[in-house]
């Protein structure tokens, strides 16, 4: 076989099902590969960054790795941001181009047009990039790079092969997968176990890489059993939706009811959970200081970043959490505790639920079965992340979350849709919508079931509430008297033969089968709430509850 057809049978031999790039020169005998492969559907998306962020979705909702392909240049380039946002959120994506020149440059800036360095651009967000040009490794270099994406901490690896060796034999046997050995992990079980029977008040902080793992089940059986209080982070809201042990997710525009239960509790068991604040935070630094910190992190460098954790152990979950749920695990007894975080909830259940959640809640309630929320980046997220909660919606939320790519929402839902063959149901801001439009000529010519929920503000919503913040007397390039525009999104959708509606109030949208954009126009005085000022104890969120209410809460 040659090496693009050996590449292909490798990558399926993965899981990989789906690929997405655009054509190019030097990628063509890797493209016709794909093609060729009885396994493989190859995907053309209209602009490589979308590409990338379909692979990012792709593996995000697939246990295996994403694929996405371009040609050298411009189409590499034009990857990077997809490669970033893999890097940061942990996403396992092969990207793959392809290079003509024999040398990178040293003395002259250019030895072939297009062709660069492209290993030493992207080195610091992959987790392994490399420049193959010898028959004789790729075997090799191919298996390592799929079990680097997969392995540990997930993340994107980049390879960039010599455009000559694809349509070159090779005769080599497919190598084996690396079996994923488990480490003596009851040890740990137990040791958790014996600090939640001694806390007092005790709760379990995960995180999206849980979601990563695809052992939800596993996390709410042990949860089920132990019946300690569970917070997340706000990306991995979707996990617990349906049990009465989950309290929401935290963070400084995080749900106040959770805000309040972290600030209460002597023992905090971290899962999969970053721990993203500075250690310097007056409002979180204290927590770390007055509770005690179990961190549970596939990487070790996490462990270190606070020095006021207490303990944290370097451990895979896929091999942890099965051995925490095999056996109801006694952890104690803590009704008073659990009946503490009720009253806390029920009180503040429907704060900052305001008229956008609502509707994004009704929206998600009328729609049916088991489908994918995709949510951009901007204020929308946050309304999207608020009603999730509020409605109880179990299904999984995509973001692009330390990275925060702006118009990345599109993309990830059509790799999303290969992944699942289910329903898909984006939230996009105006401006983010703008940034990828482009798909909307994929998404309508294949007639993916993917529902795009346009919340149009006219203008750049989180920005201008930062201008303000800062105290700018006025907006710039924000709002559409500053510079800031819109066109008309109901002839967008036309131009490309998707079916637009107005945003009303109890829209069904049971498994619609066809794309539709449905428009939701809000006004752009509605401000991002709550917020948590700098300094202030977590809990005192912006604007400031009844202080009555906020004294008694803090007191129990």
């Amino acid at each position: 076989m040659t090496v693009s057809e050996y590449i292909a049978c490798y990558l399926n031999s993965q899981g990989v099902n789906d690929v997405f790039g655009i054509p190019g020169g030097v990628i063509l005998d890797l493209m016709y590969a794909f093609d060729a492969h009885n396994d493989i559907d190859i995907h053309l998306c209209y602009h490589e960054q979308c590409a990338g962020f379909a692979a990012c979705g792709y593996a995000q909702m697939k246990d295996t790795v994403g694929v996405a392909y371009a040609t050298k240049g411009p189409g590499f380039t034009n990857l990077i941001t997809a490669i970033a946002d893999a890097y940061y959120d942990s996403i396992p994506v092969v990207f793959i181009t392809a290079h003509t020149a024999k040398s990178l440059p040293e003395r002259c800036r250019v030895v072939t047009d297009q062709d660069m360095d492209t290993c030493g651009m992207v080195r610091n967000i992959t987790k392994y990039a490399k420049r193959v040009d010898y028959l004789e490794e790729i075997p090799m270099v191919l298996k390592y790079a799929c079990e680097m994406a997969r392995e540990g901490r997930k993340g994107p690896v980049f390879l960039d092969f010599a455009s000559n060796l694809l349509k070159q034999e090779i005769r080599l046997d497919m190598p084996s997968d690396k079996f994923h050995g488990m480490h003596n992990v009851y040890s740990y079980v137990n040791m958790l176990c014996s600090s939640l029977r001694e806390a007092k008040r005790p709760v379990v902080l995960i995180g999206d890489g849980i979601n990563q793992t695809f052992l939800q089940s596993y996390f709410c059986s042990f949860s089920q059993a132990a019946r300690i209080p569970v917070i997340s982070s706000r990306y991995s809201h979707n996990i617990e939706q349906n049990s009465d042990m989950y309290y929401g997710y935290v963070g400084s525009h995080g749900i106040r009811y959770a805000n309040f239960i972290l600030s209460k509790a002597d023992v905090i068991v971290s899962l999969g959970n970053r721990l993203n604040f500075p250690s310097s935070s007056e409002s979180y630094g204290k927590i770390a200081k007055n509770a005690t910190f179990i961190c549970f992190d596939v990487d070790g460098g996490e462990l270190y970043k606070h020095p006021y954790m207490n303990a944290g152990y370097k451990i895979d979950l896929r091999d942890f959490l099965p051995a925490l749920s095999d056996n109801p695990y006694y952890c104690g007894n803590h009704d008073e505790w659990k009946a503490t975080c009720d009253t806390i909830r029920r009180e503040l259940w429907d704060t900052d639920v305001n008229d956008v959640v609502l509707a994004i809640g009704s929206i998600l309630q009328n729609m049916d079965g088991v489908y994918t929320i995709v949510s951009d980046v901007g204020n929308n997220e946050f309304w999207v992340s608020r009603a999730c909660v509020y409605s109880k919606n179990t299904n999984r939320v995509l973001y692009s979350k330390s990275f925060g790519a702006l118009g990345n929402a599109i993309g990830k839902a059509i790799g999303a849709y290969y992944a699942t063959h289910s329903p898909v149901v984006v939230f996009v801001g105006d401006q983010g919508f703008q940034m990828n439009i482009q798909e909307l000529q994929y998404i309508a010519q294949h007639n993916l079931p993917i529902t795009i929920v346009l919340l149009n503000n006219h203008s750049s919503g989180m920005i201008k509430d930062r201008e303000k913040a800062a105290g700018y007397s006025y907006s710039l390039h924000t709002t559409q008297d500053s510079g800031y525009g819109v066109p008309d999104f109901s002839q967008i959708a036309k131009a490309y033969g998707i079916e637009y509606h107005s945003y009303k109030s109890n829209m069904r949208l049971n498994k619609y089968p066809h794309p539709q954009l449905i428009e939701a126009n809000i006004p752009d005085s509605v401000e991002l709430t709550p917020s948590l000022p700098r300094g202030r104890d977590c809990q005192d969120m912006e604007p400031r509850i009844d202080n009555t209410l906020y004294n008694r809460l803090n007191s129990l």
